[in-house]
Order: C-alpha cells, then structure tokens, then sequence
C-alpha cells in the first residue's frame, strides 16, 4: 500500500536569458538624482574631502580619486553612485531602499513557481578606515511583513579584508508563497575613523527570469518500510549541468545527500537512511551550464511512528548497535553483490550486531517483525 504519497506542482525554470531590471533609477544616474528610491536616514553631506557639491540624496558623482573612484557601470567622469554621506566614529547605519511591487506575478508565486534574482555591487576603497556597507533583500506580502529568510549579504570593508574594487553580490531564489512586494535595501556604517562613510553602491538589479522549456514536471515521494522513495521528472532539461538532492529534518538546513548528472527527464532515488525523524524535507538543487543554481520547492514527507531504526555507528568497524521500535523478528545483512551474509532472529530493541568478521564495504541491512520491514544502508569500514 502507498503512504504519504506528496506531489509537487509543475515548476519552470530559465536559465541564461536576459530579463527586465525591475529596479526604477538601478545606477543613480536619472534625475532628479535619487528618484526612485527612499531615503531611511543618511550622513551629514558636509565631508571635508569629498565633491560636496556633488552629493544630493543618497549620491555622489565621484571624482576619481583614491577615496572617491569612478562608477562601476562606466569607470570614467561623470557616472553616479550610491553614497550615503558622513559620520564620525561609530555612525549609522544609514539606509536607502526601494520597495518593488511583484502583485503582478501572484499566481506563479503562490504556486511557488516565480524565481527572482537580486544583483549589486559594492565598492569600500579605503584601506585604513571600517566603513562598511551591505544588501539585504526582503520578500513582503501585501501588508509588509517579511516572508521567509531574508537575502543579506556580510558586510563589505577595507578594513576587514574586502579589497578596493567593486564586488558583486547576487541572490536568486523562488519568492515565498504570499509574496507582493521585494524590498530592495542598501546600508552603511562606520565603527571608528572619520569623516566620509566610503562605501558605494551601483547598479542595483531585480530580475524576473524569463520562462524556457526547461520544466519540473512533478516530484513526487512516499514512505515505504521505513525508506523514503523519491521520484521527479522534466519535460526537458538541456540547460541543466547537475542535480542535486537535499534532505533536511526542520525544513531549513538541507544536507545533500546525492547528486545526479544532467542528461534525462526521469529521475529515482530511495533514501535509506531518514534517521528516526516523523517528518523529512527534500527539494532539489538545479545547476545549471553556467554555473548558476536554484531550488525546487520543498517536498515534506510524514514518516509512520512504528518502524524506526537507527545503527551506530555507521560507518562501523567491527560492532553496530541496532536500536529501534520493533518486536521479535529477524536481522539479515545484504552486500552489495546480492549476497545474505547474516541472518539471525532477535527479540529485543537493542542489540548489538558483530560485524567484524565481514569485509568492508557498503550493506543493506533488512530488519523484519511480524508487522514491518525496515531497510538501513550500513558501510563497514575496510579492515
């Protein structure tokens, strides 16, 4: 009988296409300078070394020094950057932001099927001071509360290590179900030293990839025997380079646990070894030909109370403890040519399995009562 059979939507996925800068003023150069954005808070604009005439909210057009290098987007005269003034010691953080309304995509994303990818770049040019800046990317409902784990990007310093020259940082991820708005912010902020906050940001970026022929079509799982069975399967997948499957028991960290090379729609895998965890996630790590990768959705599987097995250590040397809920029945060991090289009946919910006699090597290892099957996967490590 099928138990806890999930299946996932249909999901598009593009990759290597371009796509519509949803960012209104990316690069600071339309005017009014500043148009486009919101200012938070700011430094003072009275630097003692800096083009002050230059600066009006939130921007600069720098001069090309040492403290004040070209725009990333020209590298000459004239270009436009981010910049949120001065401080002395300890100043800040200072904001800008810009909020994009996304309502439009509500029924790819409710489906959680709509990627978007964040870009910008980050310039701290000054070596002996610790202004600092970062990205933090917020996914909001209608009503502005923040959806799932924000995109937030370490701080950027000289001083801490950075270097001077313009750095990207980029996300792409699949919008949380719900999602209405992305919310795009830049921060600054200086520990000690003065006066200028020398941290530029430039070329700000928000796309929606464009759909290709390269879909998720489903995947799908089921619990059996105490195995997780997984299957899922594209209508095509020319653009993909790898794939990898991940596993979590909180539906937040994912551990991988396979990896499958690109070249076919169809794909199956059985995880023998779920931990005697009621619930796993699984979703899917899609890498594509140049290097970029995003995720499925999350595939949730209920395990059943009665069943679980647990073997330690594993990998194991010459004794593994066997602990679970199971009642009288029979142990068998199976390596990897097919071959039954222990069979013994037992009546307790621990013991321990001598194993020292057997070589190394991976073993399927079946454990039967008069209601359950349950099959681990133990290595034995060679001698």
């Amino acid at each position: 009988m099928t138990k806890n059979l999930l299946i996932v939507p249909a999901i598009l996925f593009a990759f290597n296409l371009p796509a519509q800068n949803l960012v209104t003023n990316p690069d600071a150069e339309n005017l009014p300078r500043g148009s486009g954005w919101t200012i938070i808070s700011q430094g003072p604009l009275n630097c003692l070394s800096a083009p002050t005439d230059n600066i009006v909210n939130w921007t600069l057009k720098p001069d090309g020094s040492t403290n004040y290098p070209f725009d990333h987007t020209t590298g000459a005269s004239g270009g436009t950057v981010f910049f949120s003034g001065c401080s002395f010691y300890f100043g800040g953080p200072f904001e800008l932001q810009q909020t994009i309304d996304v309502s439009a995509d509500a029924t790819l994303i409710d489906l959680g099927s709509q990627l978007y990818t964040f870009s910008g770049y980050i310039q701290t040019p000054v070596s002996n001071q610790t202004d600092q800046g970062r990205f933090i990317v917020d996914y909001l409902n209608a009503s502005n509360t923040v959806l799932g784990t924000s995109y937030a990007s370490n701080w950027q310093s000289f001083f801490g290590g950075s270097g001077t020259a313009w750095t990207n940082y980029t996300n792409t991820r699949i919008a949380p179900a719900g999602t209405r708005k992305v919310r795009i912010r830049m921060l600054t902020q200086i520990i000690f030293n003065q006066p200028s906050i020398n941290v530029y940001f430039d070329d700000i970026a928000l796309t929606r990839p464009f759909i290709v022929p390269v879909s998720l079509v489903a995947f799908t799982g089921k619990e059996q025997q105490g195995t997780v069975h997984l299957n899922w399967s594209f209508s095509k997948e020319t653009s993909l380079q790898q794939l990898d499957l991940e596993r979590s028991f909180d539906g937040i960290h994912f551990t991988g646990i396979a990896t499958f090379p690109a070249g076919t729609t169809d794909y199956h895998f059985i995880d023998y070894d779920p931990v005697a965890q009621r619930k796993c996630f699984y979703r899917l790590k899609m890498t594509g030909k140049d290097g970029k990768y995003m995720f499925s959705n999350t595939l949730p599987i209920n395990r059943r109370n009665e069943g679980f097995i647990s073997l330690s250590p594993n990998p194991a040397n010459d004794k593994v403890l066997v602990n679970g809920s199971f009642r009288k029945g029979t142990i068998t060991m199976i390596n990897s040519g097919g071959q039954t090289v222990l069979n013994k009946s037992v009546n307790a919910t621990s013991f321990m399995l001598d194993v020292a006699s057997l070589p190394g090597g991976l073993y399927t290892v079946r454990i039967s009562d008069q209601t359950n099957t349950v099959y681990k996967r133990l290595v034995i490590q060679p001698k």
